[in-house]
């Protein structure tokens, strides 16, 4: 009875929202899944240095480069299509790891398969979404999908947790394949592959929704250059902490999926609140104080990464202080909705915002794509610590151009639901 009225209140956003909220919890499985091992099993599976990594990340965020490419590539196709293809491209991605990852190759291969697929649903979940979230609820819903892909990641992690936990031994920096089996890495890329599958029957499944008639190809217009330059900044700030924030943990504090796991379901249980809580703000207080505010945070984050072990603390002391800027800067990533909803409130008609969102995907991957590869030589020269110094001065930069965000007072773009 319960679960039908859950059901029933679910239905009464849209007829199609109960499958859509579906589909994205089993692409949360994937990303908890994927964000949770990829760097250790990179690391046990080919020993690569700061500078290595860093440089895969041009490999791995290239299709978000090409993404509005690929988007307008596919216009001709109803969003909901194009969503369950990315959905079984990045399931190809996930197998491929598994199968033929320990190949040099053929892991950059699979690398960009997942990337493609993991990329091509970015903007066509917050469009669809928005489409059904009301003009005044955009941010609740964006909140809302949020946490049930939160669920899925929490999923993810868990599965993680049960094939990586048998054992309780510490790795260390000089042999963690030793200690991490590669069947461990294939059954969670299998399992990841699998849930992506079944996100792209329930995506294939959805009808009445995303299926404009027209969607142009390209959108790019000076009258939207800050929601650009904010995507800049954002793909700056994102690529540190994904790429050097667990690089950290895994290289300076030597820790296993299994932790990744439960920092993940950590991060993931407390943002299932966290991240409605800000959709909700979003609507009230608007997207410039909230990104703002954003800024304010990252900073922190950014000083308790590049100060923790020259504090005179004790390592465990250290590292757990990394721990809680590693979930704080976690549930952080949610208040990137409030870009999206600022875009669809500036938009100039409604066939702009997939197109435009797109590109700000490209954009942010850009720059995400030169960054790692500063970074790491930045780390192999001066250290980790002034990546994170470097990451503080983005979000200063943040702060300057997220204050100068205005929006329309009357916003008619997304018919309500």
């Amino acid at each position: 009875m319960l679960l039908k009225r859950l059901h029933g209140r679910i239905a009464a956003v849209h007829p199609e929202f109960p499958k859509y909220l579906m589909a994205l919890a089993l692409m949360g499985v994937c990303s908890g899944v994927f964000e949770t091992t990829y760097n250790n099993w990179l690391y046990a599976q080919f020993m690569v240095s700061p500078t290595t990594r860093g440089n895969l990340e041009f490999i791995r965020e290239f299709p978000g480069l090409i993404n509005a490419a690929l988007m307008g590539a596919l216009a001709f196709l109803p969003e909901t299509r194009v969503a369950a293809l990315s959905a079984v491209v990045t399931a190809v991605g996930m197998a491929g790891l598994g199968l033929k990852g320990d190949n040099w190759w053929l892991m950059l291969l699979f690398t960009i398969f997942w990337g493609i697929g993991s990329h091509l649903i970015m903007p066509l979940r917050s469009s669809l979404t928005m489409e059904m979230g009301g003009q005044t609820q955009r941010g609740k819903r964006l909140g809302q999908v949020g946490a049930v892909q939160i669920v899925g990641a929490i999923g993810g992690a868990v599965i993680v947790w049960l094939i990586f936990g048998r054992g309780s031994e510490q790795p260390t920096i000089e042999g963690q394949m030793g200690l991490l089996q590669e069947w461990q890495f294939d059954l969670s890329f299998y399992i990841a592959a699998a849930a992506c599958v079944a996100a792209a029957f329930f995506f294939n499944a959805l009808r009445d929704v995303g299926s404009h008639s027209k969607r142009p190809s390209f959108v790019l217009k000076s009258k939207y250059w800050l929601y650009y330059v904010l995507n800049v900044l954002f793909g700056a700030r994102k690529q540190v902490f994904l790429t050097f924030g667990r690089w950290v943990l895994v290289t300076v504090f030597a820790q296993k999926p299994t932790t990744f796991a439960v920092l993940s379901i950590v991060g993931s249980v407390v943002g299932i609140w966290f991240t409605p809580w800000v959709g909700k703000l979003i609507d009230r207080l608007g997207e410039r104080t909230i990104l703002v505010v954003d800024s304010f945070m990252l900073i922190l984050v950014c000083a308790a990464y590049a100060g923790a072990e020259h504090l005179g603390l004790p390592k465990h002391t250290a590292l757990h202080i990394v721990y809680v800027s590693f979930v704080l800067d976690h549930l952080l990533f949610a208040v990137g909705m409030a870009r999206d909803t600022y875009m669809s409130k500036i938009a100039e008609t409604k066939d702009d915002l997939t197109a435009s969102l797109s590109v700000g995907v490209s954009i942010n991957h850009l720059v995400a794509m030169v960054v790692p590869t500063l970074g790491g030589l930045l780390w192999t020269a001066f250290g980790y610590e002034w990546v994170f110094i470097a990451a503080a001065a983005m979000a200063l930069l943040m702060t300057l151009f997220s204050s100068m965000i205005k929006v329309p007072k009357s916003v008619d773009l997304v018919e309500t639901a």
